[in-house]
């Protein structure tokens, strides 16, 4: 009898667990962005992976992503396709900032790729098979709604005989060989294309917006802000000009041209008013070049149909008229760093060029 009664209790705390186990809710997903900023990841490979994660890379936090790459170390192997794959995993996976704007990946290597295929998941036969499959993800995989940039850099070994395989490989492991492939033949040329790349990257995300401020015009005035310092409109070949009208009460610059600079507000901005002053904001106003324009030397002219040419404007000064506003948006990049033994005394150099890259990007994201 006892031994039935304790049978009866223990299926009736089966039941009551299992009923307890059911009625408990899944886990809800967290679908919260990534806090935005400038986010690095690195992976290090020979004939393993040395990997460090994607974190927020900033003035606080490079000594970290500079400590991984000083611990670096030398061993035989080279699983260059692997290598990139796993960092494109790695960005497939993170969580996006809403504001990201660039997704790269730069790959460093100094010679072929030996047996990434017997370590894929996809079970390819061949090295060729897995480049291939890397190529097709650099060149069509989406990203938080970002195209890869991919980015690579080479140093051919003394051991690598094929090169017409190293610079294919070069050219499959960027998203544009046109552009985005260095070949260089020292550590030296490399380190300046690490830096070269880097500051490329961290224009992509910096954004130089300026303001130019001026009283309320008359209606179709032709306006143009020259920025290179001339005693002469025409003789400027740096400059905004526009129409300037009235639209619903708001003061507008249309038919816009930019000379020697570049901006992503298009061809017709509305400005904001403050009291009888229209503030004209130009998004990520650039040189040709991509880079920021200092607003030192900016000045005012307005077209005289009657005398046919530009009257300057005095009481515009670049000091009360003009402000920049630095705008950062959000970037994912991953740097692959190639650690074989094949790169002898030239390792040093690629931790001293990787670290200088790191330096760059991390800009001025302090606390970020």
């Amino acid at each position: 009898m006892k031994k039935h009664i304790l049978t009866v209790a223990a299926l009736t705390l089966a039941v009551v667990l299992t009923t307890f186990t059911s009625c408990r809710k899944p886990k809800a997903e967290d679908n919260t962005p990534a806090k935005e900023g400038l986010y690095l990841g690195i992976v290090g490979f020979n004939s393993e992976l040395y990997t460090m994660p994607l974190g927020l890379l900033n003035q606080d936090t490079k000594h970290n992503f500079n400590d991984f790459v000083t611990g670096l170390t030398m061993q035989n192997g080279t699983i260059l396709y692997h290598a990139v794959n796993t960092g494109i995993n790695s960005l497939a996976k993170a969580k996006i900032p809403e504001n990201l704007i660039n997704v790269s990946v730069v790959t460093f290597t100094d010679g072929l790729d030996q047996g990434s295929y017997v370590l894929s998941e996809n079970n390819y036969n061949t090295g060729a098979e897995y480049l291939t499959a890397v190529n097709n993800r650099i060149n069509n995989e989406i990203i938080g709604g970002t195209n890869i940039s991919a980015y690579s850099i080479g140093v051919r070994g003394s051991d690598v005989n094929d090169i017409e395989s190293f610079r294919n490989n070069l050219n499959k492991l960027s998203s544009d060989p046109a552009h985005n492939v260095f070949e260089v033949s020292n550590m030296s040329e490399a380190s300046e294309k690490f830096a070269q790349i880097a500051q490329q990257l961290y224009n992509q995300s910096t954004f130089y917006n300026v303001t130019l401020k001026l009283p309320a015009q008359e209606p179709n005035t032709k306006i143009r802000f020259t920025f290179d310092n001339v005693n002469n409109a025409d003789d400027s070949q740096c400059y905004i000009e526009g129409i300037y009208i009235r639209n619903n009460g708001k003061g507008q610059l249309k038919d816009i041209q930019y000379v020697g600079l570049e901006s992503m507000t298009g061809i017709t901005v509305t400005a904001s008013s403050e009291g009888i002053f229209d503030v004209f904001s130009f998004q990520n106003l650039t040189d040709m070049e991509g880079n920021q324009m200092s607003t030192d030397y900016v000045k005012e002219w307005n077209w005289l149909e009657s005398s046919a040419q530009w009257q300057y404007n005095s009481e515009f000064t670049p000091s009360g008229n003009t402000e920049v506003v630095n705008e950062y948006k959000s970037a994912m990049i991953m740097l692959v760093l190639d650690c074989s033994s094949s790169l002898g005394n030239d390792f040093t150099n690629m931790k001293t060029a990787a670290n200088g890259f790191i330096e760059t990007l991390s800009g001025n994201y302090s606390g970020r």
